[in-house]
Protein backbone atom coordinates (compact mmCIF):
# COMPACT_ATOMS: atom_id res chain seq x y z
CA UNK A 1 0.00 0.00 0.00
CA UNK A 2 1.09 3.96 -0.63
CA UNK A 3 0.94 5.53 2.77
CA UNK A 4 0.79 9.22 3.17
CA UNK A 5 2.66 10.13 7.00
CA UNK A 6 1.82 13.45 8.26
CA UNK A 7 3.18 14.80 11.32
CA UNK A 8 5.71 17.31 12.48
CA UNK A 9 8.01 15.41 14.15
CA UNK A 10 10.60 14.36 11.62
CA UNK A 11 12.19 11.41 13.42
CA UNK A 12 9.14 9.65 14.22
CA UNK A 13 8.48 10.23 10.66
CA UNK A 14 11.40 8.57 9.74
CA UNK A 15 10.37 5.63 11.98
CA UNK A 16 7.46 5.11 10.89
CA UNK A 17 8.76 5.06 7.10
CA UNK A 18 11.56 2.38 7.89
CA UNK A 19 8.48 0.57 9.44
CA UNK A 20 6.77 0.96 6.36
CA UNK A 21 9.20 -0.30 4.40
CA UNK A 22 9.74 -3.39 6.45
CA UNK A 23 5.83 -3.98 6.02
CA UNK A 24 6.42 -4.08 2.44
CA UNK A 25 4.31 -0.44 2.05
CA UNK A 26 5.19 2.51 0.24
CA UNK A 27 5.21 5.83 1.89
CA UNK A 28 5.53 9.52 1.72
CA UNK A 29 6.40 11.75 4.53
CA UNK A 30 4.96 16.03 4.51
CA UNK A 31 5.42 18.01 7.86
CA UNK A 32 2.87 20.29 8.38
CA UNK A 33 -0.88 21.26 7.68
CA UNK A 34 -0.74 22.78 4.74
CA UNK A 35 1.58 20.03 2.98
CA UNK A 36 -1.38 17.73 3.85
CA UNK A 37 -3.75 18.30 0.82
CA UNK A 38 -1.80 19.14 -1.76
CA UNK A 39 0.76 15.83 -1.68
CA UNK A 40 -2.53 14.04 -0.66
CA UNK A 41 -4.16 14.78 -4.44
CA UNK A 42 -0.70 14.41 -6.02
CA UNK A 43 0.25 10.73 -4.79
CA UNK A 44 -3.11 9.63 -4.15
CA UNK A 45 -1.98 7.11 -1.10
CA UNK A 46 -4.43 4.19 -0.05
CA UNK A 47 -4.32 5.06 3.89
CA UNK A 48 -3.44 8.47 5.77
CA UNK A 49 -1.64 9.09 9.23
CA UNK A 50 -2.33 12.23 10.61
CA UNK A 51 -0.74 13.66 13.38
CA UNK A 52 -3.63 15.92 15.64
CA UNK A 53 -0.99 18.39 16.46
CA UNK A 54 0.70 19.77 13.44
CA UNK A 55 2.67 23.10 14.45
CA UNK A 56 0.32 25.71 13.96
CA UNK A 57 -2.27 23.23 12.59
CA UNK A 58 -4.58 21.03 13.73
CA UNK A 59 -5.49 17.34 11.86
CA UNK A 60 -8.82 17.10 13.31
CA UNK A 61 -9.13 20.01 10.87
CA UNK A 62 -8.14 18.73 7.86
CA UNK A 63 -10.18 15.69 7.89
CA UNK A 64 -13.71 16.56 6.56
CA UNK A 65 -10.75 18.19 3.56
CA UNK A 66 -9.83 14.72 3.29
CA UNK A 67 -13.22 13.64 3.09
CA UNK A 68 -14.58 15.76 0.58
CA UNK A 69 -11.79 14.81 -2.14
CA UNK A 70 -11.60 11.25 -1.16
CA UNK A 71 -14.48 9.63 0.25
CA UNK A 72 -13.28 6.26 0.94
CA UNK A 73 -9.59 7.04 1.97
CA UNK A 74 -9.06 5.33 5.35
CA UNK A 75 -7.68 7.90 7.93
CA UNK A 76 -5.99 7.31 10.87
CA UNK A 77 -5.31 10.21 13.66
CA UNK A 78 -2.14 9.94 16.01
CA UNK A 79 -1.84 11.75 18.87
CA UNK A 80 0.37 11.50 22.45
CA UNK A 81 -1.24 14.37 24.23
CA UNK A 82 -4.53 14.83 23.59
CA UNK A 83 -6.96 13.25 26.50
CA UNK A 84 -9.91 10.44 25.74
CA UNK A 85 -12.34 13.26 24.32
CA UNK A 86 -10.29 13.42 21.05
CA UNK A 87 -10.33 10.27 20.06
CA UNK A 88 -13.98 10.54 20.01
CA UNK A 89 -13.87 13.75 18.06
CA UNK A 90 -11.33 12.32 15.34
CA UNK A 91 -14.11 9.67 14.86
CA UNK A 92 -17.04 11.74 14.83
CA UNK A 93 -15.42 14.26 11.92
CA UNK A 94 -14.77 11.34 9.98
CA UNK A 95 -11.39 9.35 10.76
CA UNK A 96 -11.51 5.61 10.65
CA UNK A 97 -8.73 4.88 13.28
CA UNK A 98 -6.97 6.37 16.49
CA UNK A 99 -3.39 5.32 17.43
CA UNK A 100 -2.19 6.71 21.25
CA UNK A 101 1.53 7.79 20.95
CA UNK A 102 3.91 5.94 21.35
CA UNK A 103 2.37 2.93 20.05
CA UNK A 104 4.24 -0.15 18.28
CA UNK A 105 5.33 -1.45 15.48
CA UNK A 106 2.67 -4.07 16.18
CA UNK A 107 -0.04 -2.00 16.69
CA UNK A 108 0.74 0.37 13.85
CA UNK A 109 0.71 -3.15 11.45
CA UNK A 110 -2.47 -4.27 12.77
CA UNK A 111 -4.22 -1.11 11.84
CA UNK A 112 -2.55 -1.27 8.24
CA UNK A 113 -3.52 -4.95 8.39
CA UNK A 114 -7.35 -4.39 9.29
CA UNK A 115 -7.24 -1.60 6.19
CA UNK A 116 -6.20 -4.34 3.63
CA UNK A 117 -8.81 -6.96 4.91
CA UNK A 118 -11.09 -3.46 4.53
CA UNK A 119 -12.50 -4.04 7.62
CA UNK A 120 -13.49 -1.54 10.63
CA UNK A 121 -10.95 -0.79 13.24
CA UNK A 122 -11.48 1.07 16.72
CA UNK A 123 -9.93 3.29 18.61
CA UNK A 124 -6.62 1.89 19.74
CA UNK A 125 -6.02 4.54 22.78
CA UNK A 126 -5.71 4.15 26.27
CA UNK A 127 -9.16 4.59 27.64
CA UNK A 128 -7.42 4.90 31.46
CA UNK A 129 -6.15 8.51 30.35
CA UNK A 130 -9.12 10.40 31.21
CA UNK A 131 -12.35 10.60 32.49
CA UNK A 132 -13.87 13.30 30.41
CA UNK A 133 -17.90 12.80 30.22
CA UNK A 134 -19.43 12.01 27.18
CA UNK A 135 -16.59 9.31 25.73
CA UNK A 136 -17.25 6.14 25.31
CA UNK A 137 -14.27 3.34 26.54
CA UNK A 138 -14.10 1.15 24.13
CA UNK A 139 -11.86 -1.48 21.66
CA UNK A 140 -15.01 -3.02 19.84
CA UNK A 141 -15.88 -2.34 16.28
CA UNK A 142 -20.13 -1.99 17.88
CA UNK A 143 -19.30 0.94 19.74
CA UNK A 144 -16.78 2.47 16.79
CA UNK A 145 -20.24 2.40 14.84
CA UNK A 146 -22.13 3.86 17.58
CA UNK A 147 -19.85 6.62 17.64
CA UNK A 148 -19.43 7.13 13.83
CA UNK A 149 -23.59 7.83 14.59
CA UNK A 150 -23.54 10.31 16.79
CA UNK A 151 -20.80 12.44 15.09
CA UNK A 152 -23.02 11.95 12.12
CA UNK A 153 -26.20 13.20 14.64
CA UNK A 154 -24.27 16.03 15.56
CA UNK A 155 -23.49 17.57 12.41
CA UNK A 156 -26.60 17.04 10.92
CA UNK A 157 -28.68 17.71 13.70
CA UNK A 158 -31.25 15.49 12.74
CA UNK A 159 -33.71 13.84 14.98
CA UNK A 160 -31.96 10.57 16.56
CA UNK A 161 -33.06 7.58 18.38
CA UNK A 162 -30.94 5.72 20.48
CA UNK A 163 -32.35 2.08 21.42
CA UNK A 164 -30.54 -0.20 23.97
CA UNK A 165 -30.93 -2.08 27.11
CA UNK A 166 -30.94 -0.20 30.73
CA UNK A 167 -27.17 0.38 31.92
CA UNK A 168 -25.81 0.53 28.21
CA UNK A 169 -24.92 4.39 28.33
CA UNK A 170 -28.41 5.99 26.18
CA UNK A 171 -27.94 9.55 28.32
CA UNK A 172 -23.82 9.57 27.57
CA UNK A 173 -24.67 8.87 23.65
CA UNK A 174 -26.98 11.72 23.89
CA UNK A 175 -24.34 14.00 25.87
CA UNK A 176 -22.26 12.97 23.80
CA UNK A 177 -24.06 13.96 20.58
CA UNK A 178 -24.08 17.30 22.61
CA UNK A 179 -20.91 17.96 23.46
CA UNK A 180 -19.52 17.33 20.05
CA UNK A 181 -22.09 19.95 18.62
CA UNK A 182 -20.54 22.47 21.24
CA UNK A 183 -21.01 22.31 25.18
CA UNK A 184 -21.92 25.69 25.48
CA UNK A 185 -25.45 25.01 23.77
CA UNK A 186 -28.31 23.98 26.77
CA UNK A 187 -28.91 20.46 27.17
CA UNK A 188 -32.48 19.51 28.71
CA UNK A 189 -33.21 15.94 29.90
CA UNK A 190 -37.36 15.40 29.70
CA UNK A 191 -37.19 12.12 32.04
CA UNK A 192 -41.01 10.83 29.97
CA UNK A 193 -41.67 8.15 32.17
CA UNK A 194 -41.95 10.44 35.09
CA UNK A 195 -44.12 12.45 33.69
CA UNK A 196 -48.23 12.41 34.32
CA UNK A 197 -50.05 13.13 31.36
CA UNK A 198 -52.30 15.98 33.34
CA UNK A 199 -48.26 17.95 33.79
CA UNK A 200 -47.34 16.77 30.63
CA UNK A 201 -48.00 20.07 28.57
CA UNK A 202 -47.03 22.40 31.35
CA UNK A 203 -43.55 20.42 31.97
CA UNK A 204 -42.60 20.16 28.46
CA UNK A 205 -44.45 23.68 26.88
CA UNK A 206 -44.61 25.79 30.11
CA UNK A 207 -47.10 27.89 31.06
CA UNK A 208 -48.43 31.48 31.90
CA UNK A 209 -49.48 33.26 35.04
CA UNK A 210 -52.52 32.78 35.69
CA UNK A 211 -53.07 29.47 33.95
CA UNK A 212 -54.50 27.51 36.51
CA UNK A 213 -54.49 27.27 40.14
CA UNK A 214 -50.89 28.21 42.12
CA UNK A 215 -49.33 29.52 38.55
CA UNK A 216 -48.72 33.09 40.21
CA UNK A 217 -45.89 33.79 37.28
CA UNK A 218 -44.98 32.90 34.04
CA UNK A 219 -42.10 29.92 33.55
CA UNK A 220 -40.81 28.65 30.46
CA UNK A 221 -41.20 24.75 30.13
CA UNK A 222 -38.38 22.39 28.76
CA UNK A 223 -38.94 22.78 25.32
CA UNK A 224 -38.29 26.52 25.69
CA UNK A 225 -35.18 26.06 27.66
CA UNK A 226 -33.74 23.83 25.14
CA UNK A 227 -33.71 26.46 22.45
CA UNK A 228 -30.70 26.32 20.09
CA UNK A 229 -29.72 23.02 22.46
CA UNK A 230 -30.51 19.46 22.25
CA UNK A 231 -33.41 18.21 24.07
CA UNK A 232 -33.28 14.99 25.17
CA UNK A 233 -36.59 12.90 25.68
CA UNK A 234 -35.55 9.66 27.74
CA UNK A 235 -38.04 6.67 28.05
CA UNK A 236 -39.66 7.36 25.25
CA UNK A 237 -41.35 4.68 25.18
CA UNK A 238 -43.44 5.32 28.33
CA UNK A 239 -45.30 8.03 26.87
CA UNK A 240 -49.05 7.78 27.04
CA UNK A 241 -50.95 8.12 23.36
CA UNK A 242 -52.31 11.48 24.11
CA UNK A 243 -48.68 12.89 24.99
CA UNK A 244 -47.23 11.59 21.97
CA UNK A 245 -49.68 13.13 19.85
CA UNK A 246 -48.27 16.54 21.55
CA UNK A 247 -44.95 15.64 20.78
CA UNK A 248 -45.08 15.00 17.37
CA UNK A 249 -47.39 18.13 16.46
CA UNK A 250 -44.14 20.06 18.76
CA UNK A 251 -41.66 18.13 15.77
CA UNK A 252 -43.73 18.69 12.93
CA UNK A 253 -44.71 22.31 13.87
CA UNK A 254 -41.63 23.45 15.74
CA UNK A 255 -43.73 25.40 17.50
CA UNK A 256 -45.75 25.57 21.01
CA UNK A 257 -47.71 27.45 23.12
CA UNK A 258 -47.40 27.73 26.87
CA UNK A 259 -50.64 26.44 28.95
CA UNK A 260 -52.89 29.19 29.02
CA UNK A 261 -51.47 31.35 26.65
CA UNK A 262 -52.84 31.90 22.93
CA UNK A 263 -49.54 32.75 20.79
CA UNK A 264 -46.97 30.40 18.92
CA UNK A 265 -43.50 30.17 19.70
CA UNK A 266 -41.07 29.05 17.45
CA UNK A 267 -38.43 26.72 18.87
CA UNK A 268 -35.34 25.30 17.11
CA UNK A 269 -33.57 22.33 19.20
CA UNK A 270 -31.92 18.97 18.34
CA UNK A 271 -34.32 15.97 19.31
CA UNK A 272 -32.47 13.13 20.83
CA UNK A 273 -34.91 10.33 22.17
CA UNK A 274 -33.72 7.33 23.94
CA UNK A 275 -35.51 3.81 25.03
CA UNK A 276 -34.82 0.40 26.57
CA UNK A 277 -38.04 -1.07 24.88
CA UNK A 278 -38.03 -1.78 21.03
CA UNK A 279 -40.48 0.97 19.74
CA UNK A 280 -41.02 -0.93 16.54
CA UNK A 281 -42.34 -3.73 18.26
CA UNK A 282 -44.41 -1.05 20.33
CA UNK A 283 -45.70 0.26 17.13
CA UNK A 284 -46.97 -3.19 16.00
CA UNK A 285 -48.51 -4.22 19.28
CA UNK A 286 -50.41 -0.36 18.52
CA UNK A 287 -48.76 0.91 21.82
CA UNK A 288 -46.91 3.60 19.99
CA UNK A 289 -47.61 6.01 16.48
CA UNK A 290 -45.76 4.49 13.81
CA UNK A 291 -45.88 8.50 12.45
CA UNK A 292 -44.24 9.52 15.88
CA UNK A 293 -41.64 6.50 15.60
CA UNK A 294 -40.86 7.43 11.70
CA UNK A 295 -40.06 11.00 13.05
CA UNK A 296 -37.93 10.65 16.04
CA UNK A 297 -35.74 7.81 14.01
CA UNK A 298 -34.40 9.73 11.26
CA UNK A 299 -30.96 9.04 12.65
CA UNK A 300 -31.08 5.11 14.82
CA UNK A 301 -28.21 4.38 17.00
CA UNK A 302 -28.35 1.04 18.48
CA UNK A 303 -26.38 0.58 21.26
CA UNK A 304 -24.77 -3.07 21.75
CA UNK A 305 -25.63 -4.86 25.68
CA UNK A 306 -21.97 -5.03 27.14
CA UNK A 307 -22.19 -9.07 27.09
CA UNK A 308 -22.39 -8.48 23.39
CA UNK A 309 -18.97 -6.75 23.40
CA UNK A 310 -16.92 -8.49 26.10
CA UNK A 311 -13.54 -7.10 24.27
CA UNK A 312 -14.63 -4.03 26.06
CA UNK A 313 -14.83 -5.23 29.45
CA UNK A 314 -10.81 -4.81 30.45
CA UNK A 315 -10.68 -1.46 29.24
CA UNK A 316 -13.99 -0.53 31.29
CA UNK A 317 -12.64 -2.04 34.60
CA UNK A 318 -9.56 -0.07 34.26
CA UNK A 319 -11.13 3.13 33.34
CA UNK A 320 -13.88 2.49 36.07
CA UNK A 321 -11.28 1.60 38.66
CA UNK A 322 -8.86 4.53 37.81
CA UNK A 323 -11.76 6.97 38.72
CA UNK A 324 -12.67 5.57 41.75
CA UNK A 325 -8.99 5.61 42.69
CA UNK A 326 -8.66 9.13 42.29
CA UNK A 327 -12.21 10.02 43.32
CA UNK A 328 -10.97 8.06 47.10
CA UNK A 329 -7.39 9.26 46.80
CA UNK A 330 -5.99 5.65 46.48
CA UNK A 331 -3.45 4.38 44.66
CA UNK A 332 -4.89 3.40 41.27
CA UNK A 333 -4.72 -0.61 41.48
CA UNK A 334 -4.25 -3.36 39.10
CA UNK A 335 -6.93 -5.97 37.99
CA UNK A 336 -4.59 -8.95 37.42
CA UNK A 337 -5.55 -11.31 35.13
CA UNK A 338 -7.59 -14.12 37.15
CA UNK A 339 -9.78 -11.50 38.53
CA UNK A 340 -10.34 -10.10 34.73
CA UNK A 341 -11.56 -13.35 33.36
CA UNK A 342 -13.96 -13.17 36.77
CA UNK A 343 -15.36 -10.11 34.90
CA UNK A 344 -15.19 -11.76 31.25
CA UNK A 345 -17.41 -14.86 32.64
CA UNK A 346 -20.03 -12.80 33.72
CA UNK A 347 -23.11 -11.89 31.55
CA UNK A 348 -23.62 -7.94 33.01
CA UNK A 349 -27.53 -7.75 32.84
CA UNK A 350 -26.94 -4.17 34.16
CA UNK A 351 -24.22 -3.87 31.44
CA UNK A 352 -21.71 -0.95 31.85
CA UNK A 353 -23.45 0.92 35.16
CA UNK A 354 -23.19 -2.65 36.68
CA UNK A 355 -20.05 -3.22 36.12
CA UNK A 356 -18.93 0.37 36.71
CA UNK A 357 -20.87 -0.65 40.32
CA UNK A 358 -19.24 -3.57 41.14
CA UNK A 359 -15.70 -2.23 40.37
CA UNK A 360 -16.59 0.51 42.58
CA UNK A 361 -17.73 -1.57 45.65
CA UNK A 362 -14.72 -3.74 45.43
CA UNK A 363 -11.89 -0.91 45.01
CA UNK A 364 -13.68 0.43 47.87
CA UNK A 365 -13.70 -2.53 49.78
CA UNK A 366 -10.55 -4.22 49.28
CA UNK A 367 -8.82 -1.05 51.51
CA UNK A 368 -6.31 -0.86 49.51
CA UNK A 369 -5.33 -4.75 49.59
CA UNK A 370 -4.95 -6.77 46.00
CA UNK A 371 -8.21 -6.74 43.46
CA UNK A 372 -7.87 -10.56 42.99
CA UNK A 373 -10.87 -13.05 41.54
CA UNK A 374 -12.52 -13.50 45.04
CA UNK A 375 -12.72 -10.12 45.96
CA UNK A 376 -14.68 -9.55 42.64
CA UNK A 377 -16.98 -12.57 43.14
CA UNK A 378 -18.36 -11.58 46.47
CA UNK A 379 -20.03 -8.77 44.60
CA UNK A 380 -21.53 -10.25 41.55
CA UNK A 381 -23.45 -13.09 43.29
CA UNK A 382 -23.04 -15.21 40.06
CA UNK A 383 -23.86 -18.45 41.33
CA UNK A 384 -26.56 -20.82 40.46
CA UNK A 385 -29.74 -20.11 43.22
CA UNK A 386 -31.25 -23.78 44.46
CA UNK A 387 -34.65 -24.29 45.86
CA UNK A 388 -34.02 -25.14 49.77
CA UNK A 389 -35.24 -28.75 49.55
CA UNK A 390 -32.24 -30.26 50.78
CA UNK A 391 -30.13 -31.02 53.61
CA UNK A 392 -27.79 -28.15 55.00
CA UNK A 393 -25.01 -30.70 54.05
CA UNK A 394 -26.11 -31.30 50.61
CA UNK A 395 -26.65 -27.22 50.39
CA UNK A 396 -22.90 -27.13 51.03
CA UNK A 397 -21.52 -29.50 49.56
CA UNK A 398 -23.09 -28.20 46.50
CA UNK A 399 -21.95 -24.79 47.17
CA UNK A 400 -18.93 -25.90 47.46
CA UNK A 401 -18.84 -27.97 44.46
CA UNK A 402 -20.55 -24.91 42.32
CA UNK A 403 -17.25 -22.34 43.37
CA UNK A 404 -14.71 -24.86 42.79
CA UNK A 405 -16.53 -25.37 38.88
CA UNK A 406 -16.77 -21.38 38.90
CA UNK A 407 -12.88 -20.53 39.57
CA UNK A 408 -10.97 -23.65 38.07
CA UNK A 409 -10.39 -25.38 40.65
CA UNK A 410 -7.77 -22.91 42.26
CA UNK A 411 -8.51 -23.23 45.75
CA UNK A 412 -7.08 -20.01 46.69
CA UNK A 413 -9.66 -18.41 44.70
CA UNK A 414 -12.14 -20.35 45.95
CA UNK A 415 -11.21 -20.08 49.57
CA UNK A 416 -11.58 -16.15 48.64
CA UNK A 417 -15.19 -16.51 47.06
CA UNK A 418 -16.54 -18.15 50.47
CA UNK A 419 -14.73 -16.82 52.93
CA UNK A 420 -13.40 -20.06 54.15
CA UNK A 421 -10.27 -20.92 55.37
CA UNK A 422 -7.67 -23.10 53.12
CA UNK A 423 -7.78 -25.82 56.34
CA UNK A 424 -11.51 -25.40 56.67
CA UNK A 425 -11.92 -26.07 52.72
CA UNK A 426 -9.42 -29.03 51.93
CA UNK A 427 -11.23 -30.53 55.46
CA UNK A 428 -14.79 -29.60 53.76
CA UNK A 429 -13.43 -31.14 50.65
CA UNK A 430 -12.44 -34.47 51.79
CA UNK A 431 -15.58 -34.57 53.97
CA UNK A 432 -17.52 -34.78 50.87
CA UNK A 433 -15.36 -36.48 48.75
CA UNK A 434 -14.13 -33.79 46.60
CA UNK A 435 -10.20 -33.77 45.11
CA UNK A 436 -8.34 -32.24 42.24
CA UNK A 437 -8.88 -35.36 40.54
CA UNK A 438 -12.67 -35.10 40.47
CA UNK A 439 -14.47 -36.59 37.74
CA UNK A 440 -17.23 -33.85 38.52
CA UNK A 441 -14.56 -31.07 37.39
CA UNK A 442 -14.75 -32.21 33.73
CA UNK A 443 -18.54 -32.07 33.54
CA UNK A 444 -19.97 -30.42 30.61
CA UNK A 445 -21.86 -26.77 31.80
CA UNK A 446 -19.51 -25.75 34.18
CA UNK A 447 -18.29 -22.09 34.07
CA UNK A 448 -15.04 -20.90 32.25
CA UNK A 449 -11.79 -21.42 34.60
CA UNK A 450 -10.22 -18.20 35.89
CA UNK A 451 -6.82 -19.21 34.82
CA UNK A 452 -5.79 -20.54 31.62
Amino acid sequence: MRILIVDDDETLSEMLRETCLQLGHESVCVHSASECLPRLDRERPEVVFLDVRLGRGNGLDLVPAIRERHRDLPVAMMSGFEPLATASRAIATGADYFLRKPFGRDEFGKILERIQRRQYATPSVDPLSDSTPGTFVGTSSSMLDACRMMGHSSRTRAVTLIEGESGVGKELAARAIHALGGSDRPFVVVDCSSLVETLFESALFGHERGAFTGAVQERPGRVELAQGGVLFLDEIGELTPRMQSRLLRLLQEKTFERVGGTKPIPVRFHAVAATNRNLSTLVKEGAFRPDLYFRLSVLHIQLPALRDRREDIPPLARHFSRIVAGDQGLPVPVIPDDAMEVLLSYDWPGNVRELENVVLRTVIRSHQGPLNAGAFLRHLGDLPVRPVTRSLARVEQDAILDALRYCGWDLGNVCSLLEISRPTLRRKMEKYGLNVFDPRRRRNGTKRSLRS
